[in-house]
């Protein structure tokens, strides 16, 4: 049986692996913007989005997994 947890610990290497291949493909796009001209530029504003979206979302599993769940709260009488 997967536990929940379980899942979301397997996905952090496809997260990084997906940032990895955001970045490859960032590199290629330099290339040929600079041998081609600016027409794909709106594809790298695009990736460039993509990139900060899949770090943003690493980094807060990464957050929420060091610092473990939050203190319950109290509750008043």
């Amino acid at each position: 049986m997967i536990y929940p947890c379980q899942t979301h610990l397997n996905l952090l290497p496809t997260i990084k692996k997906l940032a990895a291949d955001i970045r490859e493909a960032m590199v290629i796009l330099a290339k040929v913007i600079r041998k081609f001209g600016d027409a794909p530029w709106p594809l790298m504003e695009r990736l460039q989005r993509e990139l900060k979206a899949v770090e943003d979302r690493e980094a807060l599993l990464d957050n929420l997994l060091q610092s473990g769940p939050p203190p319950a709260p109290k509750t008043s009488n």
